[in-house]
């Protein structure tokens, strides 16, 4: 059900991502002046409704983006909360604690939404910070997407599971790993020329920073400790078992 979850997603997405960006092309009535507005989508809805009705849609579009952080903060906190379980994490026995009063992982939680916000002050004075921000965390999003996509292409005796591509699979995995790759460069060069201090995209030394130190925190300690997942046992252990 999770791979046909993430198909009928990825098509509902495409088919209403369409159907917006038809809406606002065709609601255009200055093309000059609202492609030198600060937020031209904005100034679309203001010019095509007016704006009190542009702002009612905004506050969904707030809304929606309140939810995407939502949805990236449990994410985030899952993939912290697995890494330290198993070990992977500096402070792993802090991290993959488990709150008595809410049953979640309140301190993974905290520190997800730490580093998220360290992340962005920079972009609180600094437009090329805003991008190099936004530009690394999808190029860092597609990597891990793109890994284990490669793995699987290298393991000759892959056993797909009940749901699958079946002889396509091969095929769109290369071009997975091709477009990741493609696109990774892409968000990674400047956006502006000349290069300035003021435009470079500095998300390659993000990236690098990121890798420098998972690197060499893999070889310095993680190595020797890292014994792959922690197996809880069956359904049932697990729903017996106190994870604190």
């Amino acid at each position: 059900n999770t791979p046909k979850g993430i198909m009928r997603a990825i098509i509902y997405s495409a088919l209403t991502g369409l159907v917006l960006m038809l809406a606002l092309v065709y609601a255009i009535r200055d093309y000059a002046s609202e492609l030198q507005a600060a937020a031209p989508p904005v100034q679309i809805l203001v010019d095509a409704l007016g704006a009190g009705t542009a702002k009612l849609l905004l506050l969904i579009v707030i809304g929606a983006m309140l939810f995407c952080g939502l949805a990236n903060m449990t994410s985030n906190t899952r993939q912290i909360f697995a890494f330290s379980r198993d070990g992977a994490m500096p402070g792993s026995r802090w991290w993959h604690s488990v709150s008595l009063r809410t049953r979640t992982p309140v301190k993974a939680v905290w520190l997800a939404a730490a580093c998220a916000l360290v992340l962005i002050i920079p972009a609180l004075w600094s437009h090329t910070a805003f991008t190099a921000i936004v530009s690394v965390n999808v190029v860092g999003l597609y990597l891990a997407y793109g890994v284990p996509i490669f793995l699987r292409l290298r393991l000759s005796n892959f056993e797909p599971g009940p749901w699958n591509l079946g002889r396509f699979g091969k095929p769109v995995a290369a071009i997975a790993v091709v477009w990741i790759a493609l696109s990774s460069v892409l968000f990674m060069l400047p956006q502006a020329s000349p290069i300035t201090a003021d435009n470079f995209n500095y998300a390659p030394i993000a990236l690098g920073a990121v890798l420098l130190i998972a690197t060499v925190w893999w070889f310095a300690t993680a190595r020797r400790r890292f014994q792959g997942p922690v197996s809880y046992g069956s359904p049932d252990e697990v729903a017996a078992m106190d994870l604190i």
